[in-house]
């Protein structure tokens, strides 16, 4: 099954994104279930792993990817 991607970043748009997400955390205390991103959900099950293989290409070429792919995914929510 392809994956759909939500968003694409560059590096600076990227950088905006996790502060975006710092700033709440460090607000409320806890990752937000979702965030707004330029007209897009984003949700937790998403950015989380989209930092995950950012900092997994980071570790392994030592810089950052040329462009930074948010994939959707199935999430859970509550009602």
């Amino acid at each position: 099954m392809k994956r759909v991607i939500k968003k694409e970043l560059t590096e600076k748009e990227y950088t905006q994104f996790i502060k975006q997400i710092i700033d709440i955390n460090n607000k409320e205390g806890h990752l937000p279930e979702y965030i707004e991103y330029e007209g897009s959900k984003i949700f937790k099950i998403e950015f989380i792993e989209t930092i995950e293989n950012v900092n997994k290409f980071i570790l392994e070429n030592g810089r950052y990817p040329e462009k930074i792919s948010i994939y959707q995914q199935k999430h859970n929510r509550k009602n």
